[in-house]
């Protein structure tokens, strides 16, 4: 499994920080003090008062801090990092598999199949998203300590020591990112895969899990008192958040059964249609007719796992991006467990063929991979991809602009941040690139005129106000240019500049060319 997952996202080793990296790891100069002052301010919550990246998740901050001792700011011992922990959550995966399938078949198909799906491409490839690895790996190995099978003869401690690591296990995973909260959803869910051993219907579980949960929410909720850092959206009213929640569920289901594509950006979505919310009703409906028959029940729970993983990361919690791949990569187990049981079945009939098509699987998913993948190894490549797949993204035309702007391509740096501004005219980031762009031309005022409207919505926003305010009040042009320039984050890698300029050509000309058609 781990040779598997190793090879599938190989190539990411050599890639450099992007997208959020700059943000939790370049410029977060919390890494570089001692572990104790930086374990006692994350208990404390001192971390969210200084601002701390991803001050709520204390085992990603544990993780980077270890890197950056290892490493310094060498991304690839970040991406090695990152590339080893999927290979552990890879075999974690295999792991769960069996105990739940009871078949070394399964399991291996299982295992390899999770390792190579396409659409973890996100997560291994952008160090930020290590929480997500973290979290996944603690959540499995809570499921596989549940249902692992017991030895026929258990020793006298056998139905003591599993409560205590499956409260540890719970906490370490709520630690690395909040959306472990699923763990009990999660686990109810394979219940319909695996009937549950008879310590798990024991008490001493729940008392367990609540300790856990009790510790980890009083924590959490104190540092809710000292500020959010996760910004978050908002909506006219809670039916609305249902239907979207709805819609989100449909496309979980459909990303976490089929997860041979990546997408490292979507569109915002508009306001959802109440037929949406029929079309849950209808999943929930067939799930329940699965249920009732103990031949399809397993299928049940393979739409249950698909369902639950990703609840915490739907607009009930009202997350700033609706959609995102990284919100189904635990629920991606559902196809692995779906592959399994198919392998196990094509293995009872043909066995050559059996491993034959998991060659298949293995070298096609690990090809599609490193293709993924690819996106994620310069900010031309991810912003010309996020583009063409997200051509109504705001966010999107302005990252796109920026790379113009380092690439020193005045004219393209022009046309995308006015689509970007197009999309979402009061859009902060958009506003900050285009007085970036024109103090980069040498236009001061129209920089300051630009500022003078911007109103900062979040603290992440009123540092990039506060950025390009500091250029715009220098004396000179000159002056302002240059600070201009040094406004990009370090360590950034661009890319192929002449490859990205053919390639906004195209998709200016592609946006312009549906403009017409929508006018008409």
């Amino acid at each position: 499994m781990a040779a598997a997952a190793l090879l599938a996202y190989l190539p990411c080793v050599a890639y450099g920080f992007i997208y959020d990296d700059y943000w939790t790891i370049v410029s977060n100069r919390h890494l570089d003090k001692g572990l104790g002052e930086l374990m006692r301010a994350a208990a404390s919550g001192r971390s969210v008062e200084w601002k701390m990246p991803d001050a709520t998740r204390p085992l990603l901050g544990l993780s980077l801090w270890v890197d950056r001792q290892l490493f310094g700011l060498s991304p690839e011992g970040y991406h090695l990092s990152s590339l080893l922990l999927y290979a552990g959550v890879s075999v974690a995966a295999y792991l769960l598999a069996f105990a739940l399938l009871r078949s070394f078949v399964a399991a291996l198909a299982a295992g390899l199949s999770f390792a190579v799906m396409p659409l973890h491409s996100e997560v291994v490839s952008a160090v930020n998203y290590r929480e997500d690895l973290l979290a996944t790996l603690f959540l499995f190995a809570l499921a596989t300590v549940c249902f692992w099978p017991a030895p026929r003869s258990s020793p006298p401690g056998e139905a003591r020591w599993r409560p205590i690591a499956v409260a540890v296990l719970w906490f370490c995973a709520l630690a690395s990112k909040e959306n472990a909260v699923v763990a009990p959803l999660l686990v109810l869910a394979l219940v319909l895969l695996r009937r549950p051993p008879h310590w798990l219907r024991q008490g001493g579980l729940a008392l367990a899990a609540a300790v856990a949960a009790l510790l980890w929410g009083n924590w959490r909720a104190g540092l809710s008192f000292l500020g959010e850092q996760i910004p978050r959206a908002e909506y006219a009213s809670w039916l609305e958040r249902a239907i979207r929640t709805a819609r989100f569920e449909l496309w979980s289901l459909w990303s976490s059964l089929l997860p041979v594509r990546a997408r490292p950006e979507f569109a915002p979505q508009p306001a959802p249609h109440w037929l949406w919310l029929l079309a849950f009703v209808a999943v929930l409906a067939a799930g329940a007719a699965l249920l009732r028959r103990r031949a399809t029940r397993a299928a049940a729970g393979v739409l249950a796992v698909a369902l639950v993983a990703s609840l915490a990361t739907s607009p009930l919690s009202a997350p700033t991006n609706e959609l995102a791949d990284r919100y189904w990569f635990t629920g991606s187990l559902a196809a692995a467990l779906v592959v399994g049981w198919a392998a196990r079945q094509l293995a009872r009939r043909a066995q050559l063929l059996a491993a034959a098509a998991l060659c298949v699987l293995c070298v096609a998913g690990g090809w599609r991979c490193w293709l993924e993948a690819s996106a994620w190894s310069s900010e031309a490549a991810l912003w010309t991809k996020a583009v063409a797949q997200a051509p109504r993204s705001h966010r999107a035309w302005t990252s796109l602009s920026r790379v113009h702007r380092m690439a020193d391509q005045e004219e393209l740096a022009e046309r995308t941040i006015a689509a970007a501004l197009a999309l979402k005219p009061d859009y902060v980031p958009g506003q900050v690139a285009q007085a970036l762009n024109l103090l980069w031309l040498g236009d001061r005022s129209a920089a300051r005129e630009v500022l003078s409207a911007v109103l900062p919505k979040t603290d992440l926003h009123r540092d990039a106000v506060a950025l390009a305010s500091r250029c715009a009040s220098l004396p000179t042009d000159a002056e302002a240019r240059e600070c201009a320039r040094r406004a990009v984050p370090r360590g950034m890698v661009l890319g192929d500049v002449e490859e990205l300029r053919q390639r906004s050509e195209q998709l200016l000309a592609r946006r312009a060319e549906a403009l017409r058609a929508a006018a008409q």
